[in-house]
């Protein structure tokens, strides 16, 4: 098995890791993410944090989705699949109405084909998940520590508050 590789933006030897479990169709996790986007862009630009994102592929019905959507995202192209990720939050609700409509977004709105490495990832973080308890989504982890936030309740704004509020910048 070769190393998995994660779509992570930042310097690798930042002193702060953020480790994000998330789910393209999950409306949640879309406020998690633009929270995430607000509080530690500049931070990432800094060398101060290191964000890694880690889809993962859950099978309920209203996600899976979003697995489809992951399999055809290219971790080797860090920047352009940012951009895609935005583009599919702010679409979210267009693109979830059926699999055919993600699989046509992917492949004629973005141009991809399916990776070959996805099914590697979301093994191994299907893994990981199983192995640090994870059952939900979002779940985000600020260097092993789980961030808490409220997820359901919390609006952009606030999670972006909170999580800033939870990074060690002191390091």
């Amino acid at each position: 098995m070769t190393e998995v590789k994660h779509l992570t933006f930042g310097d690798v030897n930042a002193p702060i890791t953020v480790e994000s479990f998330i789910n393209f169709a999950c409306p949640y996790c879309k406020n998690y993410f633009k929270a995430a986007d607000r509080a530690l862009s500049d931070l990432i630009k800094a060398g101060k944090v290191k964000h890694s994102i880690k889809h993962f592929d859950k099978t309920k019905q209203g996600l899976l989705k979003g697995t489809i959507a992951n399999i055809y995202l290219d971790y080797e192209q860090p920047e352009e699949t940012l951009n895609i990720i935005h583009q599919l939050y702010d679409t979210q609700e267009d693109w979830k109405k059926s699999f055919t409509i993600i699989e046509q977004t992917m492949e004629q709105k973005f141009n991809l084909k399916p990776q070959k490495a996805a099914d590697e990832r979301s093994l191994a973080i299907a893994k990981e998940t199983f192995e640090r308890g994870i059952g939900g989504i979002p779940t985000v982890f600020i260097d092993g520590n789980k961030f808490e936030f409220n997820p359901l309740e919390d609006s952009v704004e606030e999670i972006a508050t909170k999580l800033k509020a939870q990074l060690p910048l002191n390091k």
